[in-house]
């Protein structure tokens, strides 16, 4: 398992992250990619052998079968929209001072 700090936004085990979220403690396969295509920063120098064995290792999913098929998150296009709101009201003049 590797640190990796990510210099900019990246998808990391199947969920796009991004640098302001800090260090990400990923797999040796996963921390390879992200310094091969120059988006991450090998940062396992940094910590301790402990810190590396009790952290959380980043897992994730990539969608298969259906769920490739309809994203999570669709296009804007693809969201069918609300139905027009009412008309607003008519503004109503304000009422002058009669002194």
């Amino acid at each position: 398992m590797k640190f990796v700090k990510l210099l900019t936004a990246a998808h990391v085990a199947g969920v796009l992250r991004h640098p302001h979220e800090g260090v990400l403690h990923v797999d040796d396969a996963e921390a390879e990619r992200l310094v091969e295509s120059k988006v991450g920063e090998d940062v396992t120098a940094d910590f301790t052998a402990k810190q590396n064995r009790d952290a959380p290792v980043e897992a994730g999913t990539e969608p298969s079968g259906s769920q490739a098929e309809t994203p999570a998150n669709p296009h804007q296009a693809e969201v069918e929209t609300d139905a027009p709101a009412e008309a607003k009201p008519a503004r109503r003049k304000a009422a002058a001072d009669k002194e």
